[in-house]
């Protein structure tokens, strides 16, 4: 195979577990309230050859071996399925046990889903944006046809899978919240279902504020009217206290990088990053 892609960086989590994040960049939606480096066609490019050898070598210089839990995210990991599926065949030949992926769902039809299932996937993060279209047309610039279509996939296919979505205040709403807890009680009530709180300091544009912890409650107690497994996280209780992680990023993409970390510093986040170069990693 000689598809390629671009990665931005990887993200080596020390503690509280070993766990590699694989950022894919490029993304099919354009999401208002997104600032993720890996949102654009980004970083640098690799086969998935290389992208596994980057892999392992990031594995033996940070954790001094290979780790097996590992999640592909993005931008969209599933924008380009065949890159995406053989990155996870390329995974499971070098022995890693835990695979995950973390998607928008747009591209989750029946023949990828069957792919995930019969790769035996460990677990599938859907982003559920919003329950109306309208909104989630606003927000990302693309329906929400397919995404509801790919919880009920999803399910139907038995694969193990959680729901996330941002309470974005006067936008995802609670009762925007509300609607999207009763379509997934339609399809199954124990479907787990995160509420995350939409953190607006790296955004150039505003859009909207960050939903309060009260507020945040309040969507955690209408969720739960309709859902047995709810959860809601705040960006200071997302993370355990001890979160320690090492990125590995792109040398062509340091100042942006310097930027983020700027505004990281002066949110109270409490995390313990380091960072070590593509170029230090490979060579």
């Amino acid at each position: 195979m000689t598809a390629f892609g671009k990665v931005p960086f990887l993200t080596c989590e020390e503690s509280p577990r070993r766990k590699v994040k694989i950022n894919l960049s490029g993304c099919n939606f354009d999401c208002k309230g997104c600032f993720a480096i890996a949102k654009q066609e980004t970083g640098r490019t690799f086969s998935v050859e290389g992208l596994l050898n980057l892999f392992i070598k990031s594995c033996r210089l940070i954790y001094g071996c290979l780790v097996d839990d590992v999640q592909m995210t993005g931008g969209e990991p599933t924008k380009d399925p065949d890159y995406l599926l053989y990155l996870i065949r390329g995974l499971r030949d070098l022995g890693v046990s835990k695979i995950g992926v973390s998607t928008n769902g747009h591209m989750l039809d029946k023949d990828l889903v069957d792919e995930l299932n019969s790769l035996s996937v460990d677990y599938v993060k859907l982003d559920l944006k919003a329950y109306t279209d309208e909104i989630h047309k606003w927000y990302t610039g693309k329906s929400n046809i397919n995404v509801l279509r790919a919880v009920r996939l999803l399910h139907d296919y038995g694969l193990n899978f959680y729901v996330r979505t941002i309470f974005i205040p006067n936008i995802v709403d609670i009762p925007e919240i509300e609607k999207i807890s009763k379509f997934l009680s339609h399809v199954d009530k124990n479907i787990l279902y995160k509420l995350y709180q939409f953190a607006p300091e790296q955004l150039d544009v505003y859009i909207s504020r960050s939903p309060t912890p009260k507020e945040m409650l309040k969507a955690f107690n209408v969720a739960r009217k309709y859902l047995n497994n709810v959860e809601f996280l705040t960006y200071k209780t997302a993370y355990e206290p001890n979160y320690k992680l090492v990125e590995v990023r792109a040398d062509e993409l340091l100042e942006k990088f310097e930027k983020i970390d700027k505004i990281s510093k002066r949110v109270d986040r409490n995390w313990n990053i380091q960072y070590l170069t593509m170029n230090q990693v490979l060579s």
